[in-house]
């Protein structure tokens, strides 16, 4: 069974009707977070987050879900029945917080200027190229490479205060860009999201797993249209709803250790 799911995954691009689903691994520095960046993550509520697992995606199984989504219900059709996922699955799988207010900000700011004062760093003007966009910043979407190649660096032991948050505000945002908001570009990831995290203890006023969820129905909607080839969103999200649901298609579950640590139900698979 394993051979034929890599021969599916190696093959994805030349498969026709299988959605590519755009998908980042996520990058933690090679000793884990800094004790005082994991405090300011713990401190938004995103701890839960931060200890779901880099998984393999199965595109032949999202493209078989959507498939069966109708965007007029927002549910899954299946023979049994209408199926679809919850804010309960997003805050049990990923340990999304869904208490709070909606999020709702401004969609035009001196994005730039925002970035050099919570960032630290500012991108630079983007330069003319007659056949593709090679700025950093496109209109609120940054490059997920400049954030990486800005922040891969240990925290120094020295740091300010304010470094230390800028260090905490990059991971949150890499975070949310790769897991929950993830775009069909897959290269870059919105600065929105900036604009709650100032100061951080702010972004726990929010129903992040709301928005999250709003994002994910809308670009399985957009993939369900006959044209479509690829799908953003949080597709993991989608995949672990199918495992816990049914039980038969998911890969070898990790045995349970004493004492049980508290996190994400994701933890539970090993892919």
């Amino acid at each position: 069974m394993s051979f034929m799911l890599n021969l599916i995954l190696s093959a994805i691009e030349v498969v026709p009707g299988v959605l590519n689903c755009r998908r980042r691994s996520c990058k933690l520095l090679e000793h884990g977070l800094d004790p005082r960046i994991a405090r300011y993550i713990n401190e938004a509520g995103f701890e839960g987050l931060f200890k779901v697992p880099n998984l393999e995606v199965d595109h032949a199984l999202i493209t078989a879900l959507v498939e069966r989504w109708r965007p007029e219900t927002h549910t899954f059709h299946l023979p049994h029945g209408e199926m679809s996922i919850t804010l309960q699955d997003i805050e049990v799988m990923l340990g999304v917080p869904v208490d709070g207010l909606p999020i709702t900000g401004a969609v035009k700011m001196e994005w730039p200027t925002l970035c050099l004062e919570l960032l630290g760093h500012r991108p630079l003007d983007p330069i003319p190229h007659p056949y593709e966009n090679t700025s950093i910043l496109a209109g609120a979407r940054i490059r997920f490479s400049w954030l990486d190649a800005l922040f891969s660096g240990p925290l120094a032991a020295d740091a300010t205060d304010e470094v230390v948050q800028q260090h905490a505000r990059y991971h949150i945002l890499d975070r949310l860009g790769t897991i929950l908001f993830m775009d069909k570009s897959a290269d870059r990831v919105s600065v929105l999201p900036l604009q709650f995290l100032n100061p951080i203890s702010n972004v726990k006023r929010y129903s992040w797993g709301s928005g999250a969820l709003a994002w994910l129905y809308r670009h399985l909607c957009k993939a369900s249209e006959s044209k479509a080839k690829q799908i953003g969103g949080a597709v993991m999200l989608v995949q672990l709803w199918a495992y816990s649901r049914f039980p038969l298609i998911c890969p070898v579950m990790r045995l349970p250790l004493l004492p049980v640590e508290a996190g994400p139900l994701a933890n539970r698979y090993v892919i």
